[in-house]
């Protein structure tokens, strides 16, 4: 007997999203439109937005189904622009400039518990792992990690066979570190036996965990929790890849015949995960490192913040995502610079030509930046931090050309 199954479920409520929203603006003029200033805000709110993968009762015979009418986002922000015109006016020579500044905003009102669920990564205990994760009424492209806190300095043991436990805690209060845990008071945290409690990674007594225990060495995260271990309950928020501000500006200078065209782009207030960084400074595979590494620990006492090398990705924990790697974005690039020269029909008499013009421009011939990868213009991608995989930078060019009228 032949008999036929739905694979899925037959989506009869899906509508449409939602959106309410409201824009306020104003434009003025002075002195006969000299100056001319543009001012906007907005906010716009999303509703019943169609996300997949919304769960159901399994008694209906299904887990889940694709999509759904489910949640409430939220968009403000506010443009401002002031342009000109021959602003600055003597003899032959004016100036003109354009400035505009801008700020945005995403939250995430309301959701589906199941469907947030979904949208946030778990952390697997491994190297490399960006989360990405959406909180209600927090703002996207968030970045959560942990709080790097340098290198350990010595061993375990070295502390561990002290005499005393005054001689422990005075050689911690000096400012050395070990592989100790500590409490909030910064005392240390002792076993069963009366031994420093040495700080593991993932630690879980029925063996499931990494269990691994910290060395001389090794990076240092901030054990929030004071519980001896770092694991998923020390990753806390880092950062935001939303720019605080963004925008650009450029100048026009003209005198006689002679024309400069300027224009800058910047984004201040943006974090970025430099995993290009993180990838050149891990140490544990064969490929090609940056010279920060020669600063590495090599033996006890030393001072440094790049730990030691460990050939393998399972046979240490460097390089989680932390604090260490997430890094200023905010930049001021230099976009166009263009500088004319024109000769006109008079002085061009003798030639029999109408006008001779010449041109010399560049594109991007200069960024200012803090942050250390090839170039800090990366933007966020959908809920997840921006990231920096090494990824091409923009291209620089020169040009020159030379116009001839007849």
């Amino acid at each position: 007997m032949t008999t036929m199954v739905p694979l899925n479920l037959r989506l009869t409520n899906l509508q449409w999203e939602k959106e309410n929203s409201f824009n306020l603006g104003f434009d003025l003029g002075f002195w006969d439109d000299r100056i001319k200033l543009v001012f906007e805000i907005y906010n716009a709110t999303r509703s019943d937005m169609l996300m997949g993968n919304y769960r159901i009762p399994s008694n209906s015979g299904y887990s889940n189904v694709a999509y759904y009418n489910t949640g409430k986002l939220r968009n403000t922000g506010w443009e401002f622009h002031i342009n000109t015109n021959k602003l600055v006016k003597a003899g032959n020579f004016t100036m003109d400039l354009n400035v505009n500044f801008s700020n945005n905003r995403s939250q995430l009102l309301e959701m589906d518990p199941t469907v947030l669920e979904a949208m946030n990564s778990t952390f697997n205990n491994d190297n490399r792992q960006i989360l990405s994760r959406v909180q209600l009424n927090n703002p996207l492209n968030a970045i959560y990690g942990f709080r790097s806190k340098g290198v350990y300095m010595y061993q375990y043991e070295t502390i561990k066979n002290m005499k005393s436990w005054e001689e422990q805690q005075a050689f911690i209060d000096a400012g050395n570190t070990a592989p100790v845990a500590l409490n909030a008071q910064g005392q240390i945290i002792r076993d069963a036996n009366g031994d420093p409690l040495q700080m593991m990674f993932n630690y879980n007594n029925d063996g499931t965990g990494k269990n691994y225990k910290f060395k001389g060495g090794d990076a240092i995260y901030e054990d929030i929790n004071n519980d001896g271990q770092i694991n998923a309950l020390d990753i806390v928020y880092l950062g935001s890849s939303l720019p605080k501000l963004m925008g650009g500006f450029g100048f026009n200078f003209s005198y006689g015949a002679w024309r400069l065209s300027t224009q800058f782009t910047y984004r201040v207030g943006v974090d970025i995960v430099n995993m290009a960084r993180l990838d050149a400074e891990s140490m544990t595979t064969n490929n090609n490192q940056s010279q920060a590494v020669n600063y590495r620990w090599r033996k006890e006492g030393d001072v440094t913040s790049i730990p030691r090398a460990m050939y393998g990705a399972n046979t240490n924990y460097n390089t989680l995502i932390s604090d260490r790697f997430v890094e200023d974005g905010s930049y001021l690039r230099m976009s166009y610079v263009q500088l004319s020269y024109a000769l006109n029909k008079k002085q061009l008499k003798a030639i029999g030509l109408n006008r001779i013009s010449f041109h010399l421009s560049a594109n991007n011939p200069f960024v200012w930046s803090k942050y250390t990868g090839v170039d800090p213009d990366i933007s966020a991608s959908g809920y997840s931090p921006a990231q920096d995989w090494a990824q091409t930078p923009r291209s620089r060019s020169f040009t020159f050309s030379l116009g001839i009228e007849f």
